[in-house]
């Protein structure tokens, strides 16, 4: 039986990417990608190695109307239980690299981890960049949702985003990208897929960058759910409540309304920080999606707000 999506043909796809020289991979189990460890079989997950063959699928897609979403690291992410109604699309080869080209302006690639990238230019001597090292996943997510903790954001040191727009290459100097708390411009268009980043640093005391780097290692560790699969941050703080001007953070409204450990199968509210959900197990996505909707009631119902979610939705959770 041929596998199809919108009424086309995987196969011929398959031959098209191979005619193409396009790296992809067949029936691969999406939840070895993400830290939530969830997720379906993706029918194709295609891997462009560099400018070139990204370019090369982009125009594929477009011309023969083939759907496909953009895959990064997957600390964020809740990925569909049934993604098989897309191609799935995550960067490799030369994505993966970073390069100081001269003294304090460094290449970062989109698709190399975030926290051992700015633990070594930390320990190279370079200093402000030190929050980085404690944010899971790819750079170019971090660098979509202007990433940020401990009083830094990602776009404080970025001085240029290389991006493909309409199968177009184009470098974005930051004057020219919209961005604020955890949001950027590309958040919402999906037709830009970056490529790499340019920061400018300095030189700092190497010490101070030492203490840094394990200050924030610890209180990440003391106040975040270890050795648990889970997707980071589930919601974005509100902004302050009318309420005696109290601006709360997203936790402690998960906690005022009782949600605290609270459960939907294997997935669980965390014990040790309520805006994290768990995988105890085998959890799927509806599972998370419920916990999710259900915060999002009863905080809107006593706090009339309305929580706005950090983690994507990656296919439909339906």
């Amino acid at each position: 039986m041929k596998k199809e999506i919108s009424g086309i043909d995987f196969s011929k796809i398959e031959s098209d990417l191979l005619f193409r020289k396009i790296p992809f991979a067949k029936d691969f189990d999406l939840s070895k990608l993400c830290s939530f460890k969830i997720g379906g079989i993706a029918p194709l997950l295609v891997e462009p190695e560099n400018e070139e063959t990204l370019i090369s699928f982009l125009s594929y897609s477009k011309n023969f109307g083939i759907p496909y979403k953009v895959l990064g690291g997957g600390s964020n992410v809740l990925i569909s239980d049934y993604p098989n109604d897309f191609i799935t699309l995550r960067l490799g080869g030369v994505f993966k690299e970073f390069h100081e080209k001269s003294e304090g302006r460094f290449e970062i690639g989109s698709a190399i981890n975030t926290t051992p990238t700015f633990r070594k230019i930390s320990n190279l001597g370079y200093e402000g960049v030190e929050f980085l090292s404690t944010i899971p996943g790819w750079v170019g997510g971090a660098v979509i949702q202007n990433a940020g903790c401990y009083g830094g954001e990602i776009f404080d040191f970025i001085q240029s985003v290389d991006v493909i727009q309409n199968n177009n290459y184009t470098s974005l100097p930051v004057e020219k990208i919209k961005y604020g708390y955890r949001s950027t411009e590309f958040l919402k268009n999906k037709n830009t897929i970056i490529t790499r980043i340019v920061m400018n640093l300095k030189q700092g005391d190497s010490k101070e960058i030492e203490f840094k780097l394990k200050e924030f290692r610890e209180k990440r560790n003391s106040s975040q759910p270890e050795n648990k699969k889970s997707a980071g941050s589930v919601f974005k703080n509100p902004d302050s409540i009318k309420e005696k001007d109290k601006k709360w953070k997203a936790w402690e409204l998960i906690d005022l309304v009782g949600m605290r450990g609270a459960v939907s199968g294997d997935a669980q509210v965390s014990e040790k920080h309520c805006n994290f959900i768990v995988n105890n197990g085998n959890a799927l996505s509806r599972d998370v999606k419920i916990l999710i909707e259900k915060i999002e009631d009863l905080v809107f119902k006593k706090f009339n707000i309305q929580l706005e979610k950090e983690i994507e939705f990656f296919g439909s959770m339906d």
